[in-house]
């Protein structure tokens, strides 16, 4: 272990050995990425884009309590919704990071909330914080030096929702919902 990183916790500073014994890191079953282990150094403000691959409509979500704006179900032609300032992460911190992220379906429908963890790779020149909410209920997020290609490409009925009937929602399948401010 490198006893001369300045700015990681007591609680982060014990892990890595217990982590180095385990082999590759893994969350909820998939390996994480072991390139670079650290936020760029002169990471400064990044854009938080969002992208819905869900069957209905979010209307607000944020990122460590950063609004990130609302977020249309993805289609062929709409992949992503527009970038909103600024993503509360940290520059020059040891990865994998904890990251809450909170949303809410359009409608009469408690907020939810999902922590997940931030992994390589990391572009040199970070300018954007993806957020990506899948059909099974599972979130992604992932540092980007240009919104990347949306990881799903499906149809969609209209703007709020995939199909015109029969829409599922799995928020509560990784995430807990109730959390209303």
């Amino acid at each position: 272990m490198d006893d001369t990183v300045s700015n990681i916790s007591e609680a982060q500073r014990q892990v890595i050995p217990q982590v180095e014994k385990q082999g590759p890191p893994t969350f909820n079953g998939t390996r994480l990425y072991t390139g670079s282990h650290r936020t760029p150094a002169k990471m400064e403000g990044l854009t938080i884009v969002g992208y819905n691959y869900t069957d209905t409509y979010i209307s607000d979500f944020s990122v460590n309590g950063a609004g990130g704006g609302n977020i249309e179900v993805s289609s062929k032609e709409h992949s992503y919704g527009g970038g909103t300032c600024c993503a509360a992460i940290p520059a020059d911190t040891p990865l994998p990071l904890p990251v809450r992220i909170e949303w809410k379906r359009d409608g009469d429908v408690p907020r939810c909330r999902q922590t997940v963890l931030l992994d390589g790779p990391v572009p040199a020149d970070s300018r954007y914080f993806e957020v990506h909410f899948y059909q099974d209920g599972k979130i992604k997020v992932a540092l980007s030096d240009y919104p990347s290609v949306p990881h799903v490409l499906i149809d969609r009925f209209d703007a709020t929702k995939r199909k015109a009937s029969g829409n599922v929602i799995n928020d509560t399948k990784f995430g807990t919902c109730g959390h209303d401010k």
